[in-house]
C-alpha cells in the first residue's frame, strides 16, 4: 500500500483537475452554481456518513457545543469556496482559475502566523513574493493578451482564500475528531444550508429533463469530492504530508491540458510563466522543514 500512495494522490489530484470541464458542461445544461454545490455537499456526506454507519458508528457522535466550527467551515471553506472557484471558472479559463486556487497556501501562512503564531521564515517569504508575481503576471496587468476581467480574478483570489481556511478550521476540528468525521458533518450542513438557497423546484425539473443529467450529476459529485478525497486521505496514511502536498500541485497543471486540448484555451507566455510561479511557490511552501508544524 506504501508504494501505491504517490498514485492515490496523483488520482486525487487529476480528478480535482477535471473539475471545471464538468462544470461548464452542467452550466451549459442550465444548473446555477449553488446547485451544483449542494449536489456535491449531499452526495460527499451521504457517502461518508454510509461509510461511518457500516464501519465505524462511533465516529459519528459530535459535541453539541462544538457545532460552530462546522458551520463555520461549511459556510466559509464549502458554500463559498465552491461558489467562488465555480464562477471563477466560468468567468474566465479554467487554467487560470484552478492556478489562482493555489494562492490557498498565501493566506494559510499568513493567517497561520497571526492564529497559531508560526514563524514566516525567509523561505516562507520568497514563496509568498513568488506568488504574488505570478499572480500578478496571470492577470493580465503585464501583457494585455493574458487580461482577466476583474471577476473572474477576483472570484479566483477569493476561491484561494476560502479553500485556504478549510486547512485553518480543519486544524482547530481535528483536535477533537477525525478528519473524515470534520468532513461528513461539514459537507452535510453544507446540503443543508445549500438545500435552501439552490432553487430546488428547478434544481428537479434540470435533472429530470433528461435521464442522462442525473448521470453526470453523479460523476461530478463522486469524481471531484468523494473519490479524489478517499484518494487524497488514503495516500497521507503512507506518504509525508508536505510531498503529497507537492504532488498534489499537478492539479492546476491537469486543468491546464484539459483546457488546452478539450475546451480550446489559449494561453500566452506570461500567463504561463504566472501559473509557474505560482505553483513554485506551493512546491516550496510545501517542502518539510524543521520545527514547521503547518501543512503549508
Amino acid at each position: 500500500m506504501k508504494k501505491s500512495a504517490p498514485l492515490l494522490i496523483i488520482t486525487a489530484a487529476v480528478l480535482w483537475g477535471s473539475m471545471g470541464l464538468f462544470i461548464r458542461t452542467l452550466t451549459a445544461l442550465g444548473y446555477e452554481t449553488f446547485q451544483l454545490v449542494f449536489c456535491r455537499a449531499v452526495l460527499t456526506s451521504l457517502s461518508l456518513i454510509a461509510y461511518f454507519l457500516i464501519f465505524d458508528r462511533e465516529k459519528l457522535k459530535i459535541k453539541l457545543k462544538d457545532f460552530p466550527i462546522f458551520l463555520l467551515t461549511s459556510l466559509v471553506s464549502v458554500i463559498l469556496f465552491n461558489f467562488c472557484y465555480m464562477n471563477a471558472i466560468n468567468s474566465g479559463s479554467i487554467s487560470i482559475a484552478a492556478t489562482l486556487l493555489y494562492t490557498a497556501p498565501i493566506f494559510v501562512t499568513v493567517i497561520s502566523a497571526f492564529l497559531f503564531k508560526e514563524k514566516i521564515t525567509p523561505l516562507k517569504t520568497a514563496a509568498l513574493i513568488l506568488a504574488f508575481t505570478g499572480c500578478v503576471l496571470v492577470s493580465g496587468v503585464i501583457g494585455s493578451a493574458g487580461s482577466l476581467s476583474p471577476a473572474a480574478l477576483l472570484f479566483g483570489i477569493a476561491s484561494g482564500l476560502t479553500y485556504g481556511m478549510y486547512s485553518i478550521f480543519t486544524k482547530i476540528g481535528i483536535k477533537k475528531y477525525s478528519p473524515l468525521t470534520f468532513t461528513a458533518y461539514t459537507f452535510l450542513i453544507s446540503s443543508v444550508i445549500s438545500a435552501f438557497i439552490c432553487k430546488p423546484a428547478e434544481f428537479v425539473s434540470t435533472t429530470v429533463q433528461k435521464p442522462s443529467n442525473i448521470i453526470i450529476l453523479v460523476l461530478f459529485s463522486l469524481a471531484t469530492n468523494v473519490i479524489p478525497y478517499i484518494c487524497f486521505t488514503s495516500g497521507l496514511k503512507y506518504m509525508d504530508a508536505g510531498k503529497a502536498n507537492i504532488t498534489a500541485t499537478i492539479e492546476p497543471v491537469v486543468a491546464t491540458l484539459l483546457g488546452i486540448f478539450v475546451l480550446h484555451e489559449k494561453l500566452n507566455a506570461v500567463s504561463a510563466l504566472g501559473i509557474f510561479l505560482v505553483l513554485f511557490s506551493a512546491v516550496i511552501l510545501n517542502v518539510p522543514h524543521k520545527k514547521h508544524t503547518s501543512k503549508y
